[in-house]
């Protein structure tokens, strides 16, 4: 908008007023009380010309010098540049202006005081946007100007109050501004540094306006070309002293948009200028992203799991194995093995996966005491991590590594493993014995579930099993025969069960009465299987017969043939119980997303793949979807909550920074650059936590299991979906303080910053 309006003439000389201004007033209002700060002021001001300003305190003085150069408003009247009107100008439009035209010299010197001499000047040239190689020379030319080039890399803090005035006048003439504004430059001088100040004003002036406050007119006589004195807001005495410098006006440069890098380099110098604050901020950062990244894995792990199933058919496969075989059933070759073992997803291959025992339900007890427990999953104890368990790896083929979650156990103890549960636990003295190995515990895994770890000199034996009994189905079987079990005698139907007490004459012998001897009788018996599958036997028996004295009726049968006739029976059914030989392998994976992973990439046309720990129910779509809806409203409370924290400290920091954004606007930064740069700083602290918070948590992952645990279930979608949370916040803390700066004008911003 400004750029189409300044575009005036500029070849006249001193008599054509480059300000002027025509009854304006302006005003400053309070909750209670409106004061006057100047009223209906007429004046004109042109190249060439210093300006003194005096006047008592509060006669007006500072707030002319604040309308003419852009840093504040006004109400009444209207401010004409070049001949053209300014009361519609926007923000936008006086930040222009000032970048274009004005340079700045404050009594409070209004220095960026965690910037070295040399950046508070080669910051105006950069926002002027001078060419970036011309730019370090001409910033120490100017130093040399002002006579500070042996504190060039001092920080402004530690300068004396005429060297920070000297710095700031070097900063306004870096920016080759028409006009130089100075409120009180030498109030806070001694009268030798004041003399060396007004000097450099004065030897910049041949060719400027420049506009001086001042309460003493004695230090600015010498120099001044004319003479204003104000009061009660009005100017009282408009005097020329002498003629001014007669300057011919040029086109100035207006700022360009900083390019990228500059602004990298920008908002690099910002973030360390300042270490205490930046390692202060750092540290909340990543504290912040550690625990939301810890909580949101959990969270992550929780859906993905929720309704998943363990596959009856491999009940002890846990989700770190994946099992494979051919589709036609033969034997993998050497050159098949090596390609899946070299899959990026695969830790480890065992080519006898049946040593794992995967579809047979385990029992653990100890020998020697009272410990006992289901066994959940087998795994190879390589899997596991040096900070993950206590004591030592097994070597041994009779060694093992236990969870924690058998908090009976101990190293050293002696256990015994077997088919079976503790419900079916042991054989007949008929049958064979169900352990396969008494094994010595030499490892503890941190981890509270209910795994054992094989030694691969255990699981690397040719397989040890050829078509096995699967103990716990048979057994369930069995007690499923057993109690389905009926007779049909003499028109009634009889439940039927073993003899346990005393020896009965009878092969046969009714319940509840008086038996009576019916002889050797045909009858025949019913019963159902686990699946349902109907079993019938016959045979001749002796009864022991009467009609019961109650409506029950039950039969007992002599133990002997009792248990003959269920080994008969449970002979029909063998295929319900045996498990055959198959060549399985085993690849162990990094929980359920290696494991999903890894199927992704196998040929499914040559082999079967088996992943028993991540079988879907048939409600998972709906327990997903409800538990991500949970998730996602307990992870936005959750975030809200850590970053109003992060938010209310970040306020506090960034307001201990008005007065630098405010110097920023005074040299000629606009509202789109300093968005960028604060969103830029506050999005590179993001990044950084974010990165040092993820290394640091694989770090910690080697050596804190619980850590290990959690973070096994982030994907690089989760890591994305974390990154993008914490640069959007970053951006976000960034505009609500630039918004919140640029509603004040400078003048208020500064005020406000020396007040606080």
């Amino acid at each position: 908008m400004m750029s189409r309006r300044w575009k005036p003439s500029l070849k006249g000389s001193e008599s054509m007023s480059f300000i002027r201004l025509e009854h304006v007033s302006k005003y400053y209002k309070s909750e209670e009380t409106v004061s006057v700060g100047m009223k209906r002021i007429n004046l004109a001001l042109a190249l060439g010309e210093f300006v003194a300003v005096t006047g008592e305190s509060g006669s007006g003085k500072s707030t002319l010098l604040n309308v003419i150069s852009g840093l504040d408003s006004y109400e009444d009247g209207e401010l004409y540049l070049f001949g053209e009107e300014t009361s519609h100008y926007t923000i936008a439009d006086w930040e222009r202006y000032r970048g274009t035209y004005i340079g700045f010299v404050f009594q409070n010197y209004n220095i960026i005081d965690s910037y070295t001499v040399l950046q508070n000047v080669l910051l105006a040239l950069e926002i002027q946007g001078y060419d970036r190689k011309n730019r370090r020379n001409r910033a120490l030319e100017l130093i040399e100007k002002v006579g500070l080039t042996s504190h060039k890399h001092h920080k402004a803090s530690k300068l004396s109050g005429g060297q920070k005035q000297r710095a700031v006048i070097a900063r306004a003439l870096a920016k080759d501004c028409p006009v130089i504004v100075a409120d009180e430059p030498t109030g806070n001088l001694d009268s030798a540094s004041a003399k060396q100040v007004m000097q450099v004003l004065h030897d910049i002036s041949k060719d400027k306006l420049v506009v001086v406050v001042t309460h003493d007119y004695a230090q600015v006589s010498d120099y001044a070309t004319r003479k204003i004195k104000m009061h009660d807001g009005e100017i009282v005495e408009d005097k020329k002293i002498k003629p001014a410098q007669d300057v011919v006006a040029t086109e100035r440069v207006k700022p360009r948009k900083l390019p990228p890098l500059t602004l990298l380099r920008f908002a690099l110098r910002n973030l360390f200028s300042t270490p205490k604050k930046l390692v202060f901020m750092m540290l909340m950062q990543i504290l912040v992203i550690s625990v939301l990244s810890i909580v949101f894995t959990n969270q992550m792990a929780w859906v993905r799991e929720i309704g998943l199933e363990q596959s009856r058919v491999f009940p002890s496969v846990p989700e770190t194995r994946v099992l494979v075989e051919k589709r036609d059933g033969s034997a993998f070759s050497s050159t098949e093995l090596a390609a899946l073992a070299s899959n990026r997803h695969v830790r480890s291959l065992h080519e006898h996966g049946v040593n794992f025992y995967n579809q047979s339900r385990l029992f653990i007890q100890s020998v020697d005491g009272f410990g006992y427990g289901w066994v959940e999953g087998t795994d190879t104890a390589a899997s596991l991590a040096r900070n993950e368990f206590e004591g030592r790896l097994p070597e041994a083929l009779d060694e093992i590594v236990i969870s924690a979650y058998y908090r009976s156990f101990q190293v050293g103890d002696t256990v015994r493993i077997a088919m079976g549960s503790y419900w079916f636990w042991g054989p007949d003295e008929d049958e064979e014995d169900s352990t396969i190995g008494t094994f010595t515990v030499v490892g503890i895994d941190k981890r509270d579930r209910q795994i054992v770890y094989f030694s691969e000199t255990y699981l690397a034996q040719p397989d040890l099993i050829e078509d096995m009994v699967d103990i716990n189905k048979r057994n369930e079987t069995r007690y499923a025969i057993m109690g389905n079990m009926t007779i049909d005698y003499d028109g009634f139907t009889y439940y039927m069960g073993r003899n346990h007490g005393p020896a009965q004459a009878y092969d046969l012998v009714v319940q509840g009465c008086s038996p009576v001897d019916q002889g050797l009788q045909h009858v025949q018996f019913s019963t159902n299987t686990i699946i349902g599958t109907n079993l019938t036997h016959s045979g001749h028996y002796t009864i022991g017969y009467c009609d019961p004295e109650f409506e029950y009726r039950y039969m007992t049968m002599r133990g002997d043939i009792f248990d003959d006739m269920i080994n008969s029976l449970l002979a029909q059914v063998e295929h319900e119980y045996l498990i055959h030989r198959r060549n399985l392998v085993s690849l162990s994976v990094d929980g359920y997303y290696g494991g999903n992973q890894l199927i992704r990439t196998l040929d499914m046309e040559t082999y079967k793949v088996y992943y028993p720990a991540n079988i879907s129910s048939p409600l998972r779509d709906f327990l997903v979807f409800f538990a991500s809806l949970l998730a996602l409203i307990f992870l936005t409370l959750f975030g809200l909550f850590l970053y109003s924290i992060v938010h209310a400290v970040t306020r506090n920091v960034m307001n201990a920074r008005k007065k630098d954004f405010a110097i920023y606007r005074s040299i000629g930064a606009n509202q789109s650059m300093l968005a960028r740069l604060v969103i830029l700083e506050q999005v590179l602290m993001s990044m950084t936590g974010f990165v040092i918070t993820i290394i640091v948590l694989n770090i910690l992952a080697n050596n804190i299991t619980y850590i290990g645990t959690t973070i096994q279930y982030m994907e690089n979608r989760d890591y994305a979906i974390l990154f993008t949370a914490f640069i959007l916040f970053g951006a976000w803390l960034g505009l609500r303080f630039n918004k919140r700066v640029f509603k004040q004008s400078v003048i208020e911003t500064l005020t406000a910053s020396r007040e606080e």
